[in-house]
């Protein structure tokens, strides 16, 4: 078993390497260039140009810090033994997740609507705020146009609560949805220039708190997609994490 786990890891580590060297790789191919550009020939650019070079160096240097901290979660995944798990005030996860993307949310238009409560849930919320900003950046990123978001979480018979995030795109196919909660994968790469760790990451970090993921989606009809974590205990009194 263990030799198993070993080998799972190799493999892990190898697929990752690679993807990740491409990713960086591709925005280097845009930033080197730029910042050359800029500084050879700045005395010779007008003020609008030189802001658009600015510009550009700006938003590749974002995407690649994006890169790395998704390396530096998948990383602490990997190496925490136990986190601080206990009861999540979700309507504070949600908010904090939705603050991080409020530029992209306002550059894509983009219409979020939420619920009027949040259950509580079983969790930790850096993680879980994590899962939301995945799922509702892929929602930006592959909705219609402009995107319509609609977050949700349901209490299910048995007391686990199961969180969701619908868009309004093009949905997506059987084969599509089979594959993409797997290591490192990434779809629609015309479209957005997402790095390919968002729903690996989400996997890991619902695996971690004991709940699992998935997706629902007919083509042409958008995509929901949730995760399911174990409510909270109606006899436990200990403090909700904000």
């Amino acid at each position: 078993r263990a030799e198993t786990e070993r080998e799972r890891l190799i493999a892990n580590l190898d697929a990752f390497a690679r993807m990740v060297a491409h990713d960086l790789k591709s925005p280097l191919a845009v930033l080197v260039p730029a910042s050359l550009t800029l500084r050879d020939d700045c005395g010779q650019m007008s003020q609008a140009e030189i802001v658009e070079f600015a510009t550009i160096i700006t938003d590749t240097s974002l995407k690649m810090n994006a890169i790395i901290e998704a390396l530096l979660l998948l990383a602490q995944l990997e190496r925490v033994q136990k986190a601080n798990i206990g009861p999540v005030n979700l309507d504070s996860v949600v908010g904090q997740a939705l603050r991080r993307l409020d530029t992209e949310i306002r550059t894509a238009h983009a219409q979020v609507m939420l619920p009027g409560e949040w259950p509580t849930v079983t969790g930790y919320g850096p993680w879980l705020e994590e899962a939301f900003a995945n799922y509702v950046s892929n929602a930006i990123k592959y909705g219609g146009e402009p995107p319509l978001i609609t977050l949700g979480a349901d209490r299910q018979p048995d007391g686990a609560v199961r969180c969701w995030v619908r868009d309004n795109g093009c949905g997506l196919s059987a084969e599509q949805q089979g594959r993409l909660f797997a290591e490192f994968t990434r779809l629609h790469s015309e479209r957005a220039s997402g790095h390919g760790l968002g729903l690996s990451i989400v996997r890991r970090i619902i695996e971690r708190l004991d709940g699992q993921v998935g997706v629902t989606s007919v083509e042409g009809q958008g995509s929901e997609f949730y995760f399911i974590l174990p409510g909270v205990p109606a006899d436990v009194t200990q403090e909700v994490e904000p």
